[in-house]
């Protein structure tokens, strides 16, 4: 959070520079096109793939699964999001959702949630006989429990931050500027879901499923909100609760830490190879708390329309005073203040 501040505070030279182009140069039309909704969307997806492929190309932390993979994609999120919202948009990260004074009460919120939706799914495969706990999840020899499980706490945190920043701070955002609310939670779902599609025991269902029951959920809490904590804590959560808690495979990767969990019945029902998310009881639980999340965005009018709606829309013309000084009657009225008869 020292670093979302601390970001803030290196841009303000460059924005300066840009707003002194005096109107009607040539070059203000040409910054106006370059810095449009569709070419900012653009720069930024062209930004994240190219710092992903140089650091692959140099080797850093290209090992999935490892703490140095978890920080660097943490680390290019963070950074990619301040070039997008500070240079590109000259905002703020708190305008963007990242606001450090609401991260603890609303990480706190979303991290009850997650957990809340993930022992209801366990729950529920556990009533229906299809989980249970066959004892401690085995480590390797000399490995601390404790130690094990915190490491896997702040490792899971990074995803979680890495992936709301990556999928509803830069992508849902700019896809909602483009095409409004809908189109962008819609859009922004599936592509959260098949991200998924490289993950073990990954299917086409899987991934829609994921698309349903997180996609839609996790990006209906940031456009009510405005806010990237509360999906951040939702989304850590989850995968604390269905890996090192519960010892379930969480998107196909087994991150057990506490209990050791077995699954058995229909891959329908339990989710197979994938795990509990591309089952049927996770696309129930996740997927009511979805519509709960986009009834609660409805209701607080956060659904931005597209950009071709908005310039339809005439606003309202002032109320103009009448030309001229006010008469004595006519500021009289206004004031409160009486007249004296003649």
């Amino acid at each position: 959070m020292a670093a979302v501040g601390a970001l803030d505070a290196m841009a303000g030279n460059g924005l300066a520079s840009r707003s002194s182009i005096p109107r009607g140069d040539p070059r203000l039309t040409l910054k106006t096109l370059a810095l449009s909704p569709p070419l900012r969307l653009v720069w930024t997806v062209a930004l994240f793939i190219g710092a992903n492929a140089v650091l692959d190309r140099l080797g850093l932390g290209s090992a999935p699964a490892t703490v140095l993979f978890v920080t660097r994609n943490a680390v290019v999120a963070l950074g990619v999001f301040w070039v997008s919202v500070r240079l590109l948009e000259g905002k703020q990260l708190r305008e963007a959702g990242l606001d450090p004074g609401r991260a603890p009460q609303e990480l706190a919120t979303g991290f009850g949630l997650g957990a809340a939706i993930l022992s209801a799914i366990i729950g529920l495969l556990a009533g229906l006989g299809a989980y249970r706990i066959e004892g401690l999840w085995p480590l390797d020899p000399g490995n601390s429990r404790t130690g094990w499980f915190a490491l896997t706490v702040l490792g899971l945190f990074l995803v979680g931050f890495a992936e709301e920043v990556r999928n509803r701070g830069i992508l849902f955002r700019l896809l909602e500027q483009n095409l409004g609310t809908w189109v962008a939670m819609g859009l922004s779902a599936l592509l959260f879901g098949f991200s998924h599609w490289k993950n073990p025991g990954a299917t086409v269902w899987s991934s829609l499923a994921i698309a349903f029951e997180g996609g839609v959920l996790v990006a209906a809490l940031y456009a009510a909100t405005r806010s990237l904590w509360l999906p951040i804590g939702v989304h850590w959560a989850w995968n604390l609760f269905e890996g090192p808690v519960f010892g379930a495979a969480v998107s196909g990767n087994s991150v057990g830490a506490l209990a050791r969990g077995e699954l058995t019945g229909p891959s329908w029902l339990t989710g197979g190879a994938f795990g509990p998310e591309a089952g049927l009881p996770a696309l129930v639980v996740g997927g009511a708390a979805g519509i709960l999340a986009v009834v609660w965005m409805v209701r607080r009018g956060e659904v931005r329309p597209p950009p071709w709606v908005r310039a339809r829309r005439k606003p309202e013309a002032p109320v103009s005073e009448p030309a001229g000084p006010p008469t004595d009657a006519a500021s009289a009225t206004r004031t409160g203040a009486v007249l004296p008869r003649s």
